[in-house]
């Protein structure tokens, strides 16, 4: 019989020792999968309860007036811990919180076995978004009244428990037998369980190969069936059928703009042009094209590509669109998800690494367990779908699909193989949705990729600048290149050569393999001293900082002080050249004579890891050689340092200045109708600068404004206020304080719910610090890069409080969904033009000054309109959704060119007040009470 104690406590905080105490624990006493004992008390403490903590948890003194102290409940605990596995939720903290208030009290610590539900749900449910207890306890139906009380959170828990104990009990024995060898990292004690459970497992409906479980997959298609489209068959007809489209849309009502933009789009199809459609928030602009791009992928008989720059839109067109369009249309329609390679598992890597993995950790090994269980559930191998740590990368790309990965059809894994699945998917597809990021690389890879097309849709096409620049241009570190030579030496494990494959090879190639080892030595030792000359170039004249913690400075090929590093480029060449020489002819020999010899099948996993080990040192040496010797004039070229990092933490960029010519030769030119559109592409309702930036001016060009259907004149407020300084009258320092000042008192009217934008990281991080000293504790504030990097984890914690303050920079200004009443109110602390130094836009404002252009009109007021319009955006996502935005920047009402801000807003007046009058103001723009009630978007 196992038995199961699920304890949680409550605590004035998080550490024993500096004299927090214990003031609620909880726990159940289960077995045979049955609750046989409860136990809930307050317990009493001298130490005050902390303001947060009691906001946090309900507890207050008056709870544990009365209560027993600990020392008075502790034998009972004891007892029911006898002979018990202790499980709890973040077991390490309310054990070892538990352990030091036992041996305070005199008795022992306890010493047996432990499980962790955190750490057990990560494995068992390896896609879930977060592993906080309230969220699984909602995805489980627990009963979870309040939450941050021990008796709920043991329920909670129970709950949760029993959910990970069902599947690990239900997984077949492949998997259970990989996770037992894991186990012994893990936090729980979970082996004998494991053991238990693979000794009475039937778990069936599961494919087996190599030794790995996978889910079944179904590859047939039926290709057979009649699907014809009239010639005069419209997309309208389906808008105008409104019985069939309230049959699959709730509360379907037809929306002008919505009709105006398929209508658009295809006149465009029909008229073989480009057109750009600007589909303010609520149009249903994902409909209005996809119903069009359908028919005329089916009438064509090729697919309709449609191109996004997140994630997020691909998720929502999948799950939340494409299920009406599948219902609407009277045969199958398919579509499927194309990503880059390094996307998609790679099942031989995976299976390389279960069995011998020379960096096995913790965090490697429950990475390995969540890919074992999500094996189990996943049809795309994609891992988006998988919630890795951030940690993980280096994991991820020791796993993922790569240029050799299952590229024949004599990898093992090549029929499962889920990129090579993926592909044959977009071959026989109606739609193929991407992002724009492959699109560029199937162009810069000759379009090798992306099955035959001739129509587009560029969806968030706004973007597509920006990843041109990053897709087209190069980038280098000191790791990319040490990593690869550490590899190829002996004193690191085994380095590229197997000792299988060592046994078989002559001694004339090991002789060879040698040369090579040495010739990497060579280039380690040139390599260290090359990024010891770049950082010394990088401290002339300390580069210029850019909105990230990091330092940057454009090389200069002309400048005396790259003299010393164009120097030793040239030597790190010649080695290097040499190594890939050798390399080549080694490999080339191997080859050779393991198909002499006859051992090129039992060793061809072995000699495909030494190919990929040339290839990625032939990759960056190309890097390495655009970087340092070739310098194309076209691209500008910059270093990268961080204040505080080594002599060696320096990474090597380039980018083109501009690619307005490479779009239209390499994508525009190349296909007969496509369509570009986001909510924001239009300067004084003018598509001109989107026009000139992507090289649009000589193509047959169609465009179309669309106003969003939100009555933005009722639904939001948008305020300057009169008294904030001018920073280039009172300086940053004083700017910040009158920002922090400011956002206390629109804070206090507004109860938190606000995002406030920033367009640096350095002002951010001062701002919050001051505002932090302002607020008091009922306050949860939270900022990008101080909490944490992740949007998605910021805006979700963000959610989770009443009171909540949001910071953030770039990447906060769109992609940002916050829904209902947990945003109320938007600030905007400074007009979001590009920093001045940034080496792209530098060089771009350079390039316009040299052909007599004007760059703050034609390059960064545009740029910052744009974003302008996208950080308004994050306000109003719903026809129900009120609130404010305020822009401290006076610059919007004081400068000749703030008017391009102010008019790109359609039907919002400029409210100039001063922080009284807004403070009075404030309140009938927001929503005064929660609305619990979660409404969800329509679809399109």
């Amino acid at each position: 019989m196992k038995r199961f104690v699920i304890l949680d406590l409550e605590t004035t905080g998080v550490s024993y020792s500096k004299g927090d105490r214990i003031i609620q624990v909880a726990y159940q006493v289960i077995e045979d999968n049955e609750t046989v004992k409860q136990f809930n008390s307050f317990i009493h403490s001298n130490k005050d309860i902390p303001s947060f903590i009691g906001t946090l948890t309900g507890i207050s003194r008056t709870d544990l007036t009365d209560a027993p102290a600990f020392d008075e409940v502790a034998p009972e605990i004891l007892k029911d811990l006898e002979q018990a596995y202790f499980v709890a939720h973040n077991v390490e903290f309310d054990l070892n919180f538990l352990n030091a208030a036992l041996e305070d009290a005199g008795y022992m610590a306890f010493q047996g076995p432990v499980l962790d539900t955190v750490e057990l749900a990560r494995i068992c449910f390896p896609t879930e978004e977060s592993y906080r207890l309230v969220d699984l306890a909602d995805k489980f139906s627990a009963v979870h009244l309040q939450p941050h009380q021990a008796d709920s959170d043991v329920e909670a828990t129970r709950v949760l428990f029993n959910a990970v104990m069902d599947r690990l009990k239900g997984l077949p024995e492949e998997t259970l037998q990989h996770l037992i060898t894991l186990s012994t990292f893990f936090k729980s004690d979970v082996t004998g369980l494991l053991e238990t459970y693979a000794d009475q497992t039937q778990a069936f409906g599961y494919e087996r190969h190599r030794g790995l479980a996978l889910k079944l997959i179904d590859t047939s298609t039926n290709s057979s069936i009649e699907r014809n489209i009239g010639a005069d068959e419209s997309s309208l007809s389906f808008l105008d059928n409104e019985a069939q489209m309230s049959k699959v849309m709730t509360d379907f009502e037809i929306r002008s703009s919505q009709y105006d933009m398929m209508t658009f789009v295809e006149n465009t199809f029909q008229n073989n042009q480009i057109g750009l459609v600007e589909a303010g928030t609520g149009t249903g602009k994902t409909l209005a094209y996809l119903i069009p791009a359908v028919i005329q992928a089916v009438k064509n008989e090729k697919p309709t590509v449609i191109s996004t720059e997140t994630i997020q839109l691909q998720s929502q067109m999948l799950n939340k669109e494409w299920p009406v369009i599948q219902a609407l249309f009277p045969f199958p329609v398919r579509a499927a998800l194309l990503k880059g390679r390094s996307h998609y598992l790679c099942l031989q890597k995976f299976e390389n690494l279960l069995r011998e993995d020379p960096n096995a950790n913790y965090d490697r090994s429950i990475a390995k367990a969540q890919l074992l269980i999500w094996l189990l559930d996943t049809d795309t191998g994609d891992v988006e779908e998988v919630n890795l740590a951030s940690t993980h990368y280096r994991f991820w790309m020791d796993v993922s699909s790569d240029g050799v990965s299952c590229t024949t059809p004599k990898c093992p894994w090549f029929s499962r193989d889920y990129y090579q699945r993926a592909r044959k998917n977009a071959r026989t597809a109606d739609i193929i949705i991407t992002n724009h990021s492959l699109l560029l690389t199937d162009i810069r890879l000759s379009h090798q990729i992306i099955p035959s097309y001739e129509t587009l849709v560029l969806d968030e096409a706004h973007h597509l600048e920006d990843t041109a620049t990053r897709q087209f241009g190069v980038q280098l570190d000191y790791l990319a290149v040490i990593q690869l030579i550490n590899s190829l030496n002996e004193k690191e494990q085994h380095g590229f050569l197997s000792p299988e494959l060592k046994k078989r090879l002559s001694n004339e190639i090991m002789s060879e393999y040698q040369e090579v080892q040495q010739t990497a030595e060579r280039l380690y030792d040139d390599w260290n001293t090359l990024f010891i000359e770049l950082h010394q170039y990088g401290k002339k004249g300390q580069g210029d900082k850019i909105d990230t913690p990091k330092r940057s400075k454009i090389i200069q090929k002309e400048d005396e002080h790259w003299m010393p590093v164009q120097k030793m480029a040239q030597e790190v060449d010649v080695i290097y050249r040499r190594l890939i020489s050798t390399f080549r002819r080694i490999l080339v020999t191997i080859e050779e004579e393991a198909l002499d010899q006859g051992f090129l099948t039992s060793n061809e996993r072995d000699i495909e890891n030494l190919t990929t080990a040339f290839h990625a040192v032939e990759e960056q040496y190309s890097a390495f050689h655009d970087l340092l010797i070739i310098q194309d004039e076209n691209h500008v070229i910059w270093l990268e340092t961080e204040d505080k990092g080594k002599r060696h933490a320096i990474t090597l960029r380039s980018a083109p200045v501009d690619v307005s010519d490479t779009l239209a030769d390499e994508l525009f030119a190349k296909n007969k109708r496509m369509i570009l559109t986001s909510a924001t592409m239009t300067v004084k309702s003018s598509f001109g600068f989107m026009i000139d930036r992507l090289g649009l001016e000589d193509f047959d060009v169609t465009t179309l404004q669309l106003p969003s259907p939100f009555d933005y004149e009722k639904q939001a407020a948008l305020f300057v206020p009169t008294d904030m300084p001018m920073i280039q009258g009172t300086g940053e320092r004083a700017y910040i304080d009158a920002c922090a000042y400011h956002l206390y008192r629109i804070s206090e009217v507004t109860e938190g719910r606000m995002l406030v934008l920033f367009t640096s990281y350095d002002m951010l991080r001062k701002t919050y610090y001051t505002l932090r000293n302002m607020l008091d504790e009922s306050y949860m504030l939270i900022a990008q890069g101080v909490q944490s990097a992740s949007r998605q984890k910021l805006t979700k914690n963000f959610q989770q409080f009443d009171r909540a303050i949001l910071f953030g920079t770039s990447s906060f200004w769109e992609g940002v969904d916050i829904p209902g009443d947990h945003l109320s109110a938007i600030v905007m602390v400074r007009l979001p033009f590009s920093p001045p130094n940034d080496p792209v836009f530098k060089a771009r404002s350079d390039a316009l000054k040299d052909k007599g252009g004007n760059p703050f009109m034609h390059l960064a007021l545009p740029q910052a309109v744009l974003r302008f319009k996208q950080g308004f955006g994050r306000l109003i996502r719903k026809s129900t959704d009120r609130g404010a935005v305020i822009v401290l920047d006076r610059r919007i009402v004081t400068t000749r060119y703030g008017h391009f801000f102010a008019k790109s807003l359609q039907g919002i007046q400029v409210r100039e007040e001063s922080m009284d009058i807004i403070e009075e103001q404030l309140p009938k723009w927001i929503n005064p009470v929660k609305n619990e009630q979660k409404i969800e978007e329509e679809p399109g």
